[in-house]
């Protein structure tokens, strides 16, 4: 029998497998960060206009409409500090999707909080908002809804719930470079907004974040606490809180302010092409893209999800899709979707030798991660979710072998039936 698919060996769509850049970059990328690395300023203790950092955050903070924007050195830090800043303390609860990266929750431990995870929305793969409603208790302090994959979570729902409990609303924008929720850009809704700039970030200086805010308070705050708990005009070895050393050096920041004037075209880029990829998905039958809300008026995609229909393959489970999938030279996978309770920290319950903060007498509550279920993340972690990375976006070429790979196996997935 001559086979087709390649995985029972055929000849794949793309031998080789898939060839995309990132990052991208040229000479007006390595001219600055020269620039930068001649000046012989290398660490900006404060961010006026004549620094790279101060020069970044103006840039940015218009492009998102925020009144303030603070550059730190990661976006795990990025969200710890807007946590602290925004009042996040010893016994605290915050509510956190089941599925994001880790560093939404390990973020809240950093800080004392406690980590409360929900369930999400079987359409959008984002935090399920009537459930953040019903996990709210007396202790909770604040809600991270994270724009998962570049995917605005509900933020109307988000913020009236946040207005009628008197709750800190920080949103993880860590993947969600430019998306936009009824034409505002994500990081400018809630209270605060945090960034990653890690290097396989739709905006990238290697690493690197970004606390954004219009509260005038707030952003003192993070500013303070992100460096040594100094206050501007104050002497620099006066202290008035308890901070942390979240600087970015010049030359990252540099680089930073090089690429940002790339995030527009290439946002635009993976958007239109994004749109295509769903509308051609839909031809094929499925495999299809996540919900379709005309609230978010743009994507700015990290991840492109997919929700994997085993029943219109025939039956064939979602995992040997992904083999016959590879095996054409598309590489998918699952992305964050594994439920953060089932990582080994929470788990396994390893929160050092004296449990803090989960055993904190200021919390005085028991909690017990390994009993935790959210069972729309579960099923569709198991069964459902097909990931690719954003790369391909960028060129319509890409999308099409993608788009080609999918209508392969889909035409010949009797040969994926066992006798």
């Amino acid at each position: 029998m001559n086979h087709k698919l390649a995985i029972m060996g055929g000849s794949p769509v793309v031998p080789g497998g898939l060839r995309t850049k990132w990052p991208i970059f040229d000479d007006t990328d390595k001219f600055a960060v020269l620039e930068a690395f001649t000046s012989g300023r290398w660490c900006a203790t404060s961010h006026g206009p004549d620094t790279k950092n101060g020069q970044f955050e103006a840039a940015f903070s218009q492009y998102l409409g925020t009144k303030h924007g603070l550059l730190v050195d990661n976006g795990t830090n990025a969200i710890a500090l807007a946590l602290k800043g925004g009042g996040v303390e010893a016994g605290d609860e915050v509510i956190v999707p089941a599925v994001t990266f880790i560093a939404t929750a390990t973020a809240v431990i950093q800080v004392d909080g406690i980590p409360i995870f929900v369930d999400i929305d079987p359409e959008t793969y984002q935090m399920n908002a009537s459930l953040a409603k019903k996990a709210i208790t007396d202790k909770t302090r604040a809600i991270i809804p994270v724009h998962y994959g570049g995917y605005p979570a509900d933020m109307d729902a988000i913020m009236e719930i946040a207005e009628e409990r008197d709750l800190l609303v920080v949103e993880d924008c860590a993947e969600a470079h430019g998306s936009e929720w009824r034409g505002k850009k994500v990081g400018s809704i809630g209270h605060l907004g945090t960034f990653s700039f890690q290097q396989g970030k739709p905006l990238t200086c290697g690493e690197g974040g970004f606390v954004s805010t219009n509260d005038d308070d707030l952003a003192a705050k993070c500013a303070s606490y992100a460096n040594f708990g100094r206050l501007p005009g104050r002497p620099v070895y006066e202290h008035h809180v308890s901070g942390f050393n979240m600087r970015m050096t010049e030359m990252q920041a540099a680089l930073l302010l090089s690429q940002f004037r790339r995030l527009h075209r290439q946002t635009e880029a993976r958007y239109i092409n994004g749109e295509y990829f769903a509308t051609e998905l839909g031809k094929i039958g499925g495999i299809s893209a996540l919900k379709r809300d005309p609230r978010v008026t743009k994507r700015g995609y990290y991840f492109y999800l997919l929700r994997y229909d085993s029943s219109a393959f025939k039956g064939v489970p979602r995992d040997r899709f992904l083999q016959a999938l590879h095996a054409e030279g598309i590489y998918a996978g699952t992305a964050h979707n594994q439920p953060l309770y089932q990582n080994p920290v929470f788990s396994e319950m390893y929160f050092g030798r004296t449990g803090h903060p989960i055993r904190c007498p200021l919390y005085g509550r028991s909690i017990d991660y390994t009993k935790v279920s959210c069972p729309v993340a579960e099923r569709i972690y198991r069964d459902e979710i097909v990931a690719l990375g954003k790369d391909f976006l960028m060129e319509r070429e890409n999308v099409d072998l993608v788009l080609h790979a999918i209508r392969k196996i889909k035409e010949n997935v009797d040969e994926l039936i066992g006798p």
